[in-house]
């Protein structure tokens, strides 16, 4: 017998001890969708608005562009580099782009 591996000479745990004879609770089965087995996902943020937007304490505020601008004038690169706040209908959308600022 010393063709056939090691693994077809052992027995198994499952032949020797049986099966398991403890009763399962009717709510643990192992297809059930109820609540208690489920668990909450979490939600991903959107990584183009984690870059462009920040929460703060009166809602969300827009960023401006940092980098890559020096073909820009002066006045512009002055006036992006401002935080501005963000519409009533725009922040409602950010919510769900940004679950958790």
């Amino acid at each position: 017998m010393s063709f056939l591996p090691r693994l077809f000479l052992r027995p198994s745990l499952t032949a020797i001890a049986g099966p398991s004879r403890i009763p399962l609770p009717a709510s643990s089965s192992p297809f059930s969708t109820s609540s208690i087995n489920c668990v909450k996902q979490k939600l991903k943020s959107h990584s183009g608005c984690k870059k462009r937007f920040f929460a703060n304490a009166n809602g969300m505020a827009q960023t401006g562009k940092s980098h890559l601008n020096t073909a820009f004038s002066t006045a512009r690169i002055n006036r992006l580099a401002k935080s501005v706040y963000v519409t009533k209908t725009q922040g409602k959308k950010l919510k769900k782009m940004l679950p958790y600022a």
